[in-house]
Protein backbone atom coordinates (compact mmCIF):
# COMPACT_ATOMS: atom_id res chain seq x y z
CA UNK A 1 0.00 0.00 0.00
CA UNK A 2 1.46 3.93 -1.05
CA UNK A 3 1.53 6.58 1.23
CA UNK A 4 -0.72 8.07 -0.63
CA UNK A 5 -3.19 5.50 -0.14
CA UNK A 6 -2.45 5.39 3.70
CA UNK A 7 -2.71 9.13 4.35
CA UNK A 8 -6.27 8.93 2.42
CA UNK A 9 -7.40 6.11 4.79
CA UNK A 10 -6.00 7.71 7.96
CA UNK A 11 -7.89 10.68 6.75
CA UNK A 12 -11.16 8.78 6.32
CA UNK A 13 -10.74 6.98 9.99
CA UNK A 14 -10.40 10.70 11.86
CA UNK A 15 -13.43 11.79 9.86
CA UNK A 16 -15.38 8.63 11.37
CA UNK A 17 -13.41 9.04 14.70
CA UNK A 18 -14.63 13.27 15.16
CA UNK A 19 -18.55 11.94 14.55
CA UNK A 20 -18.36 9.94 17.52
CA UNK A 21 -19.23 10.67 21.18
CA UNK A 22 -15.88 10.20 23.50
CA UNK A 23 -14.58 12.53 26.15
CA UNK A 24 -11.17 10.85 27.54
CA UNK A 25 -8.22 10.30 25.81
CA UNK A 26 -5.79 7.62 27.52
CA UNK A 27 -2.44 5.58 26.86
CA UNK A 28 -1.88 2.40 28.85
CA UNK A 29 1.99 1.24 28.94
CA UNK A 30 3.63 -1.79 30.31
CA UNK A 31 6.34 -2.12 32.34
CA UNK A 32 8.29 -2.88 29.43
CA UNK A 33 6.85 -2.13 26.04
CA UNK A 34 9.91 -3.78 24.54
CA UNK A 35 9.61 -7.38 26.16
CA UNK A 36 5.95 -7.62 26.75
CA UNK A 37 5.17 -9.57 23.56
CA UNK A 38 2.18 -9.33 21.36
CA UNK A 39 0.35 -12.45 22.83
CA UNK A 40 0.80 -11.30 26.15
CA UNK A 41 -0.20 -7.60 25.73
CA UNK A 42 -3.47 -8.34 24.03
CA UNK A 43 -4.66 -11.07 26.20
CA UNK A 44 -3.96 -8.20 29.22
CA UNK A 45 -5.85 -5.55 27.44
CA UNK A 46 -8.84 -7.81 26.51
CA UNK A 47 -8.77 -9.00 30.10
CA UNK A 48 -8.84 -5.17 31.91
CA UNK A 49 -11.43 -3.71 29.45
CA UNK A 50 -13.52 -6.74 30.76
CA UNK A 51 -13.20 -6.06 33.95
CA UNK A 52 -13.81 -2.13 32.90
CA UNK A 53 -17.28 -3.34 31.57
CA UNK A 54 -17.68 -5.45 34.67
CA UNK A 55 -16.95 -2.64 36.95
CA UNK A 56 -18.79 0.00 35.71
CA UNK A 57 -22.07 -2.42 34.89
CA UNK A 58 -21.77 -5.18 36.60
CA UNK A 59 -23.31 -8.31 35.30
CA UNK A 60 -24.90 -6.33 32.72
CA UNK A 61 -21.90 -6.45 31.08
CA UNK A 62 -22.08 -10.50 30.23
CA UNK A 63 -25.57 -10.70 29.86
CA UNK A 64 -26.75 -7.75 28.00
CA UNK A 65 -23.62 -6.62 26.26
CA UNK A 66 -23.25 -3.67 28.13
CA UNK A 67 -19.66 -2.05 27.22
CA UNK A 68 -17.54 0.97 27.63
CA UNK A 69 -17.83 2.53 24.58
CA UNK A 70 -13.51 2.93 23.16
CA UNK A 71 -11.53 3.31 20.42
CA UNK A 72 -8.60 1.36 21.10
CA UNK A 73 -4.93 2.24 18.86
CA UNK A 74 -1.62 0.00 18.76
CA UNK A 75 1.34 2.18 18.47
CA UNK A 76 5.00 0.53 18.45
CA UNK A 77 6.80 4.27 19.01
CA UNK A 78 9.57 5.51 17.19
CA UNK A 79 11.94 3.09 16.78
CA UNK A 80 8.86 -0.14 16.65
CA UNK A 81 9.88 -2.00 19.65
CA UNK A 82 7.94 0.20 22.57
CA UNK A 83 4.36 -1.70 22.38
CA UNK A 84 1.92 0.38 23.71
CA UNK A 85 -1.73 1.77 23.31
CA UNK A 86 -3.84 5.02 23.12
CA UNK A 87 -7.68 4.67 23.34
CA UNK A 88 -10.30 7.52 23.10
CA UNK A 89 -13.08 6.73 25.41
CA UNK A 90 -16.57 7.88 26.43
CA UNK A 91 -16.91 8.35 30.32
CA UNK A 92 -19.61 5.18 31.51
CA UNK A 93 -20.21 7.84 34.42
CA UNK A 94 -21.06 11.78 34.81
CA UNK A 95 -18.02 12.33 36.52
CA UNK A 96 -15.14 12.31 33.54
CA UNK A 97 -12.32 12.97 36.66
CA UNK A 98 -13.49 10.27 38.78
CA UNK A 99 -13.67 7.38 35.53
CA UNK A 100 -10.00 8.63 34.72
CA UNK A 101 -8.80 7.77 38.01
CA UNK A 102 -10.56 4.47 38.24
CA UNK A 103 -9.42 3.09 34.55
CA UNK A 104 -5.31 4.34 35.86
CA UNK A 105 -6.12 1.97 38.99
CA UNK A 106 -7.53 -0.66 37.76
CA UNK A 107 -4.94 -1.37 34.99
CA UNK A 108 -1.69 -0.49 37.42
CA UNK A 109 -3.57 -3.10 39.83
CA UNK A 110 -4.33 -5.41 36.53
CA UNK A 111 -1.36 -7.37 36.55
CA UNK A 112 2.32 -7.26 37.53
CA UNK A 113 3.64 -6.28 33.75
CA UNK A 114 1.40 -3.25 33.63
CA UNK A 115 2.48 -0.19 34.26
CA UNK A 116 1.99 2.15 37.49
CA UNK A 117 0.12 4.76 37.80
CA UNK A 118 2.43 7.64 36.81
CA UNK A 119 3.44 5.63 33.19
CA UNK A 120 -0.08 5.84 32.09
CA UNK A 121 -1.87 8.97 30.98
CA UNK A 122 -5.76 9.52 31.24
CA UNK A 123 -7.91 12.65 31.15
CA UNK A 124 -10.54 14.66 29.68
CA UNK A 125 -10.25 15.51 26.34
CA UNK A 126 -9.43 19.25 25.77
CA UNK A 127 -8.75 18.87 22.11
CA UNK A 128 -10.79 16.10 20.39
CA UNK A 129 -9.13 16.80 16.57
CA UNK A 130 -5.45 16.55 18.94
CA UNK A 131 -6.44 13.74 20.31
CA UNK A 132 -7.73 11.92 17.30
CA UNK A 133 -4.27 12.85 15.46
CA UNK A 134 -2.45 11.74 17.64
CA UNK A 135 -4.26 8.27 18.44
CA UNK A 136 -3.91 7.79 14.26
CA UNK A 137 -0.42 9.14 14.12
CA UNK A 138 1.20 5.52 13.20
CA UNK A 139 -1.18 4.49 10.50
CA UNK A 140 1.39 5.77 8.12
CA UNK A 141 3.42 3.29 9.19
CA UNK A 142 1.27 0.43 10.83
CA UNK A 143 -2.19 0.88 8.82
CA UNK A 144 -5.07 -0.82 9.98
CA UNK A 145 -3.28 -3.07 11.99
CA UNK A 146 -2.95 0.20 14.61
CA UNK A 147 -6.42 0.08 14.54
CA UNK A 148 -7.56 -2.72 17.65
CA UNK A 149 -11.28 -3.44 16.85
CA UNK A 150 -11.23 -7.12 18.90
CA UNK A 151 -10.42 -4.79 22.29
CA UNK A 152 -12.78 -1.32 21.38
CA UNK A 153 -16.68 -1.13 21.59
CA UNK A 154 -18.90 1.46 20.02
CA UNK A 155 -22.89 0.05 20.65
CA UNK A 156 -23.41 1.29 23.91
CA UNK A 157 -25.02 5.10 24.48
CA UNK A 158 -24.85 7.63 27.26
CA UNK A 159 -28.16 7.15 28.42
CA UNK A 160 -28.13 3.62 28.98
CA UNK A 161 -24.83 3.88 30.89
CA UNK A 162 -26.79 6.89 32.90
CA UNK A 163 -28.87 3.98 34.35
CA UNK A 164 -25.90 2.47 36.30
CA UNK A 165 -24.53 5.01 38.06
CA UNK A 166 -26.00 3.87 41.69
CA UNK A 167 -24.60 3.05 44.66
CA UNK A 168 -23.73 -0.53 43.18
CA UNK A 169 -21.47 1.04 40.87
CA UNK A 170 -19.80 3.39 43.11
CA UNK A 171 -19.03 -0.08 45.09
CA UNK A 172 -17.75 -2.22 42.57
CA UNK A 173 -15.09 0.62 41.73
CA UNK A 174 -14.32 0.61 45.41
CA UNK A 175 -13.73 -3.22 45.01
CA UNK A 176 -11.58 -2.73 41.93
CA UNK A 177 -9.36 0.04 43.40
CA UNK A 178 -9.12 0.73 46.86
CA UNK A 179 -9.35 4.36 48.23
CA UNK A 180 -5.55 4.41 48.56
CA UNK A 181 -5.38 3.42 44.91
CA UNK A 182 -7.42 6.12 43.78
CA UNK A 183 -6.17 8.90 45.36
CA UNK A 184 -2.66 8.30 43.85
CA UNK A 185 -4.40 8.23 40.35
CA UNK A 186 -6.45 11.32 41.20
CA UNK A 187 -2.47 13.15 42.31
CA UNK A 188 -1.24 11.00 38.55
CA UNK A 189 -4.40 13.21 36.81
CA UNK A 190 -3.26 16.58 38.24
CA UNK A 191 0.24 15.98 37.26
CA UNK A 192 -1.14 15.03 33.90
CA UNK A 193 -2.90 17.83 34.01
CA UNK A 194 -0.51 20.79 35.18
CA UNK A 195 2.12 18.74 32.08
CA UNK A 196 -0.43 19.00 29.75
CA UNK A 197 -0.90 22.82 30.66
CA UNK A 198 2.67 23.77 31.13
CA UNK A 199 3.77 21.89 27.39
CA UNK A 200 1.09 24.40 25.63
CA UNK A 201 -1.44 21.30 24.75
CA UNK A 202 0.96 18.50 23.76
CA UNK A 203 -1.32 15.31 24.70
CA UNK A 204 1.84 12.80 25.96
CA UNK A 205 4.83 14.25 28.38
Amino acid sequence: MTFAQRRQERTALIANLLEQQWDIFGTLKFVNGRSIGRTTAHKLLRSYWNKVDRVFFGHAAERQNMRVPRWCFAHEGSDTENFHIHFLLQSPIADMEQACTALNAIWAQHHAQTAPLAKNWIMPVISRYDAVDYCTREYWRMGSATWLDEISWHSTNSVEMAKYEHDAQRQRIERAANPFWLRQAQQALQAQQAAYAADDGNLVA
